[in-house]
């Protein structure tokens, strides 16, 4: 090539705007660069002449790795097209179309190799596009293919092999289609003439509510209509089902009343032994409350003579003075087998809500007629008593349930105050739905939630001994809490008081 046709060769080249031509040596490095290469890759000319191809590589890219091959392709065939990503100067990359060309001298020695490269990227997302939509299209075909073949296999496995039974009735629910399932479950099979009507093999006692339902699942077309029934099973007896039946007469590829149905024999046979073990339960509590209170009622007798007879002795003296004291022994425990019995009594009350009469309760005035109740206590102990019930209107309860589960607590906690320090009670009401949330907080002396948590609401737990009682109140206020629907949990800390949450119905009767 004459040194004009170079020249113009060269200019041809560097006014090129849309693929990049630029020339490498043997051994890739860069030693010319064209306008195009600029606009392709983004590097100017004395930025790039004098580096190796590797640049427009990712670090990790594998066909980075193949420049050497690619060049020597290029030299063993003359020359040598590939794809893949590149790199621009600013790290985005670009799919590109690369085109390696040997370039020899006039004494026929190899001088490098010329090499085009083009911006695809457009081209090669709408091919990578087109290919994902024909690959998605060709799944939807083979699958929905796939579907329309085997739907009818399907459906009829399905229908033969499932748990439930499927029979198919005309408008007078004679017997058109029935499945094998069917069969398994009652026995009758396709063929039994005496099953093909259900009003042949439905349980006397049900045959009057199916007939009274029938006219308004014929009238209810692709509503489901839930039944439970007996049918008589093939063998002679009575099976239990659950059947939903569905109206698809209208349906010109069904034309009958679907009826998908499973056995539940076992299952009513468990809720029937559920209800005689309940009612048997219910009966034995009944009766041992009432075996409790007959005790309890005729121990008193017996109780308060020999009380009246000990009495007796201690006034009339006629005691050694050395029996004088286990006389006195004998006269405190027969008052305590008293009170023992007579809180037995209180606790069958309990238990026997059905003679406890609801009646619209105001909480406020609980209170106030509470306070009325133990004014040398309030005095005494110059007691500071705080609540909102004022504005909470009545909830329908039992009125003296929630007079002993206030009367308890506020007695408790002036009871339990710390010493030199007058009590100080607050109570609050929050409305949370159809319940009432009860907050009771005093500055008493607190619980050891770690050592008593478990047993708080236990019969006849103390837990200051120093504090006169009988241990049966905070038990009474969980018994009645708990009759009336509600519940009732506890916070406290030595020393920082005592918190008692109670949630109560409102205005509904709930028994636990």
């Amino acid at each position: 090539m004459s040194s004009v046709d170079e020249k113009l060769f060269n200019l041809l080249v560097s006014s090129v705007k849309d693929y990049a031509i630029f020339m490498v040596d043997i051994n890739g490095y860069i030693l010319s660069w064209n306008q195009g290469a600029e606009n392709i890759k983004g590097y100017k000319a004395d930025e790039v002449i004098g580096r190796h191809l590797s640049i427009f590589y990712q670090p990790n890219d594998n066909e980075r790795l193949q420049l050497r091959h690619n060049l020597n392709q290029a030299l063993k065939n003359g020359t040598y097209k590939c794809e893949g990503w590149r790199v621009r100067k600013d790290g985005t990359a670009f799919w590109a179309s690369v085109v390696f060309t040997t370039i020899y001298n006039e004494a026929g020695l190899l001088t490098g190799f010329a090499k085009v490269t083009r911006d695809i990227t457009l081209q090669k997302e709408q091919e990578i596009k087109s290919a994902q939509l024909n690959a998605e299209l060709e799944k939807r075909v083979k699958e929905n293919t796939s579907k329309i073949i085997a739907n009818e296999v399907r459906f009829r496995h399905l229908i033969e092999n499932s748990y439930d039974g499927y029979t198919l009735f005309d408008e007078n629910l004679k017997v058109v289609y029935r499945s094998r399932s069917s069969e398994r479950i009652n026995g009758w099979t396709y063929t039994d003439r005496e099953a093909e009507d259900i009003w042949n093999i439905l349980h006397p006692d049900d045959i009057a509510m199916m007939r009274m339902q029938l006219p308004q699942l014929l009238s209810s077309y692709g509503k489901p209509f839930i039944a439970v029934c007996r049918v008589k099973h093939k063998e002679g007896h009575y099976i239990w089902l659950e059947c939903v039946f569905t109206n698809m007469l209208n349906d010109e590829h069904i034309r009958g009343v679907i009826c998908n149905f499973r056995d539940i024999t076992s299952q009513k046979e468990v809720e029937a032994e559920r209800e005689k073990i309940t009612s048997d339960l219910v009966q034995r509590n009944q009766d041992l409350e009432q075996f409790a209170y007959m005790i309890s009622h005729n121990l008193r007798a017996p109780v308060a003579n020999i009380l009246g007879l000990t009495q007796i002795l201690d006034y009339t003296g006629t005691q050694e003075e050395d029996t004088r004291p286990a006389l006195q022994a004998l006269t405190q425990s027969v008052k305590h087998l008293d009170q023992v019995i007579i809180d037995m009594n209180n606790i069958l009350q309990v238990g026997s809500i059905a003679n406890e009469k609801y009646e619209p309760v105001y909480l406020s005035e609980v209170v106030s007629s509470i306070l009325e109740s133990i004014p040398h206590m309030v005095e005494k102990n110059q007691v500071a008593l705080h609540h909102d019930l004022d504005a909470l209107e009545d909830i329908f309860t039992i009125k003296s349930y929630i007079y002993s589960i206030f009367q308890n607590l506020i007695v408790n906690s002036i009871k339990y105050r710390k010493e030199n320090l007058n009590p100080v009670i607050h109570i609050n009401s929050q409305i949370a739905g159809a319940y009432v949330n009860l907050c009771f907080k005093d500055n008493g002396k607190g619980i050891d939630m770690g050592k008593y948590g478990a047993q708080i609401f236990g019969p006849y737990k103390r837990f200051d001994q120093s504090v006169e009682g009988k241990g049966l109140g905070l038990f009474m206020v969980k018994m009645q809490t708990e009759r009336l629907g509600g519940k009732i949990s506890v916070e406290s800390e030595i020393g920082k008081g005592a918190r008692f949450k109670i949630t109560l119905p409102l205005n509904k009767r709930t028994v636990s």
